[in-house]
């Protein structure tokens, strides 16, 4: 088995795991030989990372179906908990909840994010990042991501969306964002690690809290 980390709070469990087997493997850890949705994926690293991401949310106790919106966002069959899923390969997260909304992204810092930043950017961020420090554009992107993947933020920019600045990086911390949406701000505190050369974010909410 190659889990790597894995989180558990009272309010949501969080878990990482490295690809390291091959897909017979992984069908076995998942259980069954039932596996909709895998017959739609030709390329092999991304059937192992669809294997990958069942195999971690057996590990959180679930042994059902993960369905998806028109939108792409996951859910659980016949379960009322949240999830979200993320793979930048060999890595694979998986972040879900009773209880929160959740999102997670996971990204190497070796990506040129310095490239793309007009795309991602909002006003605010390009006052205070070093456009040549891609550990802090790889969290601001991972932030984002993590954000869009809660239910309600189709649609959103990189532009509706400022991070707060990232004075101090650190192995494990915290991030604070504010969101553009609905002509309402919606505030989000985010949690980060660091893992080789990757960076992990992921936010949970309440999701009475939100305003759409």
């Amino acid at each position: 088995m190659a889990l790597v980390d894995l989180i558990k709070t009272e309010n949501y469990m969080l878990g990482v795991w490295r690809v390291e087997e091959d897909e017979a493997s992984l069908k076995e850890l998942v259980g069954g030989d039932y596996f909709p949705g895998l017959a739609k994926i030709s390329h092999p690293r991304r059937r192992l990372e669809w294997l990958a991401a069942r195999t971690l949310i057996r590990q959180f106790g679930y042994t059902g179906h993960v369905m998806y919106h028109p939108t792409r966002r996951p859910f659980l069959a016949n379960s009322r908990s949240h999830i979200s899923i993320s793979h930048s390969y060999p890595l694979v997260s998986v972040v879900m909840s009773d209880q929160y909304l959740v999102g997670v992204d996971i990204e190497s810092f070796a990506r040129p994010f310095n490239e793309v930043t007009d795309k991602y950017l909002s006003a605010n961020e390009k006052k205070w990042v070093d456009l040549d420090d891609n550990r802090r554009l790889a969290l601001i992107w991972s932030a984002k991501e993590a954000i869009y993947k809660l239910p309600g933020m189709e649609g959103l920019g990189g532009a509706d969306m400022d991070i707060k600045p990232i004075n101090n990086l650190s192995d494990k911390g915290e991030l604070s964002a504010s969101v553009h949406i609905g002509g309402t701000v919606q505030y989000f505190f985010l949690n980060y690690f660091y893992l080789e050369y990757f960076n992990v974010v992921w936010v949970y909410c309440n999701p009475k809290t939100l305003v759409w």
